[in-house]
């Protein structure tokens, strides 16, 4: 029986960058990578962009003749980053797609490498009962990671702050790249509290605490310079956000009837 994986791929005012992610995913599919026993599809998730840039999009989709492989949707409303991906894993859940995940539209990592993550978690989840695969941007022998130097560095401080704050031993918490197992997701989607830049980091802290195994796997990452992060003013907000997600999270793990201050 063949895998099932989904992949949403969360989009907002993407018209510009559409052609080479739909390029991406034509060479994927037509190429034929994927193994006798897993089916991969792909959900672009159309976050309440503006209405021309949304018809740019549909048609690019349309032209690009991939069928049900790739589809497109569009939330009425913006619900920022971290929503429209909720809103893409809650179709494949519903599905009952076998493996679920997300990467971003500017193919910072590549259609091949959301394949390859796949593909492990598949194997490793038969194997020894992994759960989820998190791509991981670390520069090393065979793998091509290519950053703008202060985003790098920022980066790493928010990755170890977070690593350091809850006792996780996880490299790094914002690759936008993460699969997961269904039932797994289906457990701890509801756990996050933002939509935007750390729903991701929320989630996989909950699976994280809640002891699920989790493997990063190193992969390659290509800067595209058109982040709609702002290094100014949006750290500070992903931190507050997981100021109140711990206590959330300690909470919790507290027996019913008892409280801790944090």
């Amino acid at each position: 029986m063949r895998a099932r994986a989904f992949v949403a791929i969360p989009a907002y005012n993407e018209a510009a960058r559409l052609p080479k992610l739909l390029e991406q995913l034509a060479a994927y599919l037509k190429s034929d990578p994927q193994p006798a026993d897993l089916d991969v599809r792909f959900c672009i998730v159309d976050d309440g962009s503006r209405p021309e840039q949304f018809e740019i999009e549909a048609r690019l989709t349309r032209e690009a003749g991939l069928g049900d492989a790739v589809r497109l949707i569009r939330l009425d409303v913006n619900q920022g980053k971290g929503g429209a991906v909720r809103a893409g894993l809650e179709i494949g859940i519903a599905e009952g797609f076998d493996y679920l995940g997300f990467m971003d539209a500017d193919c910072a990592v590549s259609v091949r490498e959301a394949h390859r993550a796949i593909v492990y978690l598949s194997t490793t989840h038969r194997e020894a009962g992994v759960t989820g695969v998190i791509g991981s941007r670390i520069r090393m022998l065979g793998r091509v990671v290519e950053r703008n130097p202060v985003r790098h560095y920022l980066g790493r401080v928010f990755a170890t702050f977070v690593s350091v704050w809850f006792n996780q031993a996880v490299y790094d918490t914002q690759c936008g790249l993460k699969i997961f197992e269904r039932e797994m997701l289906r457990r701890h989607l509801d756990m996050p509290e933002d939509t935007r830049w750390v729903w991701d980091t929320e989630l996989l802290l909950a699976m994280l605490d809640a002891g699920e195994t989790i493997h990063e796997l190193p992969v390659d990452w290509q800067e595209t310079g058109n982040s709609k992060l702002s290094m100014m003013r949006d750290p500070q907000t992903m931190v507050w956000h997981l100021v109140k997600f711990r206590r959330r999270l300690r909470a919790r793990a507290l027996p019913p009837g008892r409280s801790e201050r944090v």
